[in-house]
């Protein structure tokens, strides 16, 4: 992953939160702009931050780094039906989706 695609997930775990950049940035203790320096690239993010970022706005770091941000839980629940499945199902629904 990019660092430009970071930055807009950023944005995007910030606006799922219904949060402000400059709300983000207080809570964390940093000044006002510092979230919105953040996603313009400006200031070099730390890991630590990110992590803070991700804490503040209640947003899973797995569903971050997933490789559809927007579908994560969709295609967890997906997942998590085809895995339950027995073997001989799984080779039916590889077929039906190959079609």
């Amino acid at each position: 992953m990019e660092i430009k695609e970071i930055l807009a997930r950023i944005g995007y775990v910030r606006n799922q939160a219904n949060l402000s950049a400059r709300e983000v940035s207080l809570r964390m203790g940093m000044s006002p702009q510092y979230v919105a320096q953040v996603e313009s690239g400006r200031i070099v993010l730390t890991v630590e931050k990110l992590l803070q970022i991700l804490e503040i706005c209640q947003f899973p770091i797995e569903r971050f780094f997933s490789s559809n941000i927007v579908d994560y839980q969709i295609d967890n629940q997906l997942k998590n039906l085809i895995e339950a499945l027995p073997t001989d199902k799984k080779q039916h629904m590889v077929a039906l989706l190959k079609k």
